[in-house]
C-alpha cells in the first residue's frame, strides 16, 4: 500500500508541475490574444495540445493507481477519489499531509486555469465579435448608394426638401 501511495504522489506532484508550466503558458496566451499575434497564439496552442497528451497519461496513470489502491482496501474503484485516500489515511500522518497537500495544490493550480482559459475565451469572443462588425461594415460600404459620393462639380447647393423660391427682394 505504501509503494502505491508514493506513486500516487509521484503522479499528483508530476500533474501539479505540468499545470503550473500549462497557467504560464496561458497566461502567456492571454498577451498574445490582447496583442493579435496570431502566429504566437498558434505556437502557443501547439504547445498547449502537447502538454495536454501528457496530461492525459499522467491522469490514466494516475486512475490506475487509484483503482489499485481502492482493491487493496477493498472498495469499489469506480467510487474512489484522492479525497478517499486521504481519508482513509487519517491513521498515517506521514502519508496524509503530503498527499493532502498534493490535492490541494493540484486543485488550486486547476482552478486558476479554468479562471485564465475562462478569460482568454472571453478575450477570444470579443476579437471575434469585432472582426465580424468590421467584416460587416466593409460589406455594407460596398453597397452605399452612389448618390453619397459627391464632388465639386456634382454639388448644387440645394439641399433636399427644402425649395428655393423664385423671389428677389431687391425688386
Amino acid at each position: 500500500m505504501a509503494s502505491l501511495i508514493e506513486e500516487l504522489m509521484d503522479v499528483l506532484e508530476q500533474e501539479c508541475t505540468i499545470y503550473e508550466n500549462l497557467f504560464r503558458v496561458s497566461d502567456t496566451k492571454t498577451q498574445a490574444i490582447i496583442k493579435g499575434d496570431i502566429e504566437q497564439l498558434q505556437k502557443i496552442t501547439d504547445d498547449e495540445q502537447n502538454v495536454i497528451d501528457k496530461v492525459l497519461v499522467l491522469e490514466k496513470r494516475r486512475q490506475t493507481i487509484v483503482d489499485n489502491i481502492a482493491v487493496v482496501l477493498n472498495q469499489k474503484n469506480k467510487d474512489m477519489t484522492v479525497a478517499d485516500i486521504i481519508r482513509v489515511m487519517e491513521h498515517q500522518p506521514e502519508y496524509q499531509k503530503p498527499l493532502s497537500e498534493l490535492h490541494h495544490r493540484l486543485r488550486s493550480v486547476v482552478m486558476q486555469l479554468q479562471q485564465v482559459n475562462a478569460q482568454n475565451r472571453g478575450l477570444l469572443e470579443n476579437a471575434l465579435e469585432m472582426t465580424e462588425f468590421n467584416i460587416n461594415i466593409l460589406q455594407t460600404a460596398g453597397q452605399a448608394p452612389e448618390t453619397a459620393n459627391y464632388d465639386k462639380k456634382s454639388y448644387s447647393g440645394d439641399m433636399l426638401g427644402v425649395a428655393h423660391s423664385q423671389f428677389d427682394s431687391k425688386s
